[in-house]
C-alpha cells in the first residue's frame, strides 16, 4: 500500500487588506476542502501559478449548488464589489495625498468545499489551486505608512461578520484627523463600505451566514448519508493503493507549499475524484447538506433575508462606483 503524502500546511494569507475586505476583523476559511472558498486567496500556490483562461483549462471548473451560496457573494461578485471597494478607497485616500492601490484579488475558479471534483484539475493540479484570470503573480501593495493607515482605517478594524468596529492594535482612541484634515469614522475603509451599503450603520448578518456554512459542512459529514459514502469512498481508494478514513484526510496529505504538484499528489487526486465518482459521493453529501442549510436559513429567516439584500445593494452600489470611475 502506498504511504501518504507529506502532510500539508495550509497556510493562507490575505493579498492585501482591500481584497479581504478592507481591514475586517475576521475573515472566512481558505478553499482547501472547507467552507468559504468564494473568498479570494493568497495562498503561496495560487501566487505562484500564471493567470490561465477557462480556455486554457480546456474544461469549465465545477461548483457546488448550495442553499447558503445564495447569501453570499459569488467569486465573480466579490471581484465586483472588490473593484469598486478600491475605487472608492483611492479617492478617499487622494484627500489626504496618498496613492493607494492595492493588488487585485485572486479569485477562486473551484468549488472546493468537498475537495477536489473535477477529474481533469486533479489529473494536471492534483490538490493545488487552479490558474486565475485576474493575476496573482502580481507584487504585493508596499507597506503602507503609519500616517496611511491612519488615514486608511482611522486606528480600527471592522468586524467583517457584525459590522462592528474594535480600536487596531497600537492605538488608544480612533484617528479624528491627518495630515489637517478630518477623518471619517473608520477610514478610508469604513467609508467606502458606507457607500457601498448605503447606510452609515455597518451591521449585518453576515456572521449567521457564515455560521450556517460552516456549521452545515461540520454537521453534514455526521449524517449517517454522508459517513455511508465515507466509508464507501474509503474502500474504492483502498483498492487504488490508499488509506484514507475520508476526502479531507486525502487533501490533507499534500504539500500545498510546493509550487506544483508533483506526480505523486496528481496520482492521488486522480484516484480521490474516480472514487468520489464511482460513489456518487459529491451528489449525496450535498443532498445532506442542502438539507440541513435548508433548515438553518428557515429559523434564521429574517437574518438570512436581510444579508441577501445588504449583498443585492452592495453590487448595485458597486456597479454604479464602477460605472462612474470610467
Amino acid at each position: 500500500m502506498r504511504r501518504p503524502l507529506p502532510r500539508a500546511t495550509y497556510s493562507v494569507v490575505l493579498i492585501s487588506a482591500l481584497a479581504a475586505g478592507l481591514l475586517s476583523g475576521c475573515s472566512n476559511s481558505s478553499n482547501s476542502g472547507t467552507p468559504g472558498d468564494s473568498e479570494p486567496s493568497g495562498s503561496a500556490e495560487a501566487r505562484a501559478q500564471a493567470p490561465a483562461s477557462v480556455e486554457s483549462l480546456g474544461f469549465t471548473p465545477r461548483r457546488l449548488d448550495l442553499p447558503v451560496y445564495d447569501y453570499q457573494l459569488s467569486p465573480s461578485q466579490y471581484a465586483k464589489v472588490a473593484e469598486a471597494k478600491q475605487v472608492l478607497v483611492t479617492a478617499c485616500m487622494k484627500r489626504y495625498g496618498f496613492s493607494w492601490s492595492t493588488p487585485a484579488p485572486t479569485i477562486p475558479r473551484q468549488d472546493r468545499r468537498y475537495g477536489v471534483i473535477d477529474l481533469r484539475a486533479a489529473q494536471r493540479y492534483g490538490y493545488h489551486l487552479l490558474p486565475t484570470d485576474s493575476s496573482a503573480a502580481a507584487p504585493g501593495a508596499p507597506t503602507p505608512s503609519k500616517e496611511e493607515m491612519a488615514a486608511l482605517t482611522a486606528g480600527q478594524l471592522l468586524d467583517g461578520d457584525t459590522g462592528a468596529s474594535r480600536l487596531a492594535a497600537g492605538y488608544d482612541a480612533p484617528v479624528k484627523r491627518v495630515r489637517g484634515k478630518a477623518v471619517p469614522p473608520g477610514g478610508c475603509a469604513q467609508e467606502a463600505e458606507r457607500k457601498l451599503l448605503g447606510r452609515d450603520d455597518l451591521r449585518s448578518e453576515a456572521g449567521v451566514v457564515s455560521r450556517i456554512n460552516t456549521e452545515s459542512f461540520s454537521s453534514s459529514m455526521r449524517t449517517p448519508a454522508v459517513k455511508a459514502v465515507f466509508a464507501k469512498w474509503s474502500s474504492c481508494m483502498k483498492k487504488a493503493g490508499y488509506d484514507f478514513a475520508d476526502p479531507l484526510k486525502s487533501i490533507g496529505s499534500a504539500d500545498l507549499n510546493v509550487p506544483a504538484a508533483p506526480r505523486a499528489e496528481t496520482e492521488l487526486a486522480t484516484a480521490d475524484v474516480k472514487c468520489k465518482e464511482s460513489v456518487d459521493l459529491v451528489a449525496v453529501w450535498s443532498r445532506a447538506e442542502t438539507s440541513i442549510q435548508r433548515t438553518m436559513i428557515k429559523k434564521k429567516a429574517s437574518a438570512t433575508a436581510a444579508q441577501r439584500a445588504d449583498n443585492e445593494t452592495r453590487l448595485r452600489n458597486a456597479a454604479e462606483v464602477v460605472e462612474k470611475s470610467g
